[in-house]
């Protein structure tokens, strides 16, 4: 498979669910990508997977299109029997200048999506064994349960719950 050679203007790693971020980082994809990292500590169903010390990488090109990956970071020094450390997921489709709330919704579907189109097959978040769906309801990125068209919890804010 060719891939192309991709020249970025900045490039910023940063933890997966805050608060550390590099100051010069975008402030929206930063809040997009801890929001969506918050949610992923909770609401599983699939292998036990680490996930605390992963961290997400924007790489941004001169046209101002990102590129967004989620890679495990350090392997931590104690880890359960059983547990496995989460498969690298990225994708393309995001610009810049893009809301906090759209790239929210954004980085939640294409996370999702990855994780239930691989293996191993991971349903995440799910609600009583049903898979949420990420959306705008009234500006605001919430998870919606679809069979209910009933709003779960903001993107965020879904182990709070």
């Amino acid at each position: 498979m060719f891939v192309p050679d991709e020249h970025y203007l900045n490039v910023w790693t940063f933890p997966i669910a805050g608060p550390d971020a590099p100051h010069d980082a975008p402030a929206n994809m930063v809040g997009a990508c801890h929001a969506v990292g918050r949610d992923l500590q909770c609401r599983w169903h699939g292998p036990d997977t680490y996930v605390q010390n992963c961290l997400w990488t924007v790489s941004v090109l001169d046209s101002g299109h990102c590129h967004l990956l989620l890679a495990a970071g350090p392997r931590p020094r104690r880890k359960t029997v059983g547990t496995t450390t989460l498969k690298s997921l990225g994708f393309g489709g995001l610009h810049i200048e893009q809301s906090v709330q759209e790239l929210t919704v954004f980085i939640a579907g294409e996370v999702q999506d990855q994780l239930a189109g691989g293996m191993p097959f991971v349903q995440w978040p799910i609600n009583e064994q049903r898979l949420l769906m990420p959306t705008l309801r009234d500006g605001n990125p919430v998870w919606v349960a679809r069979s209910a068209d009933r709003v779960i919890a903001d993107i965020g804010a879904l182990c709070l719950r």
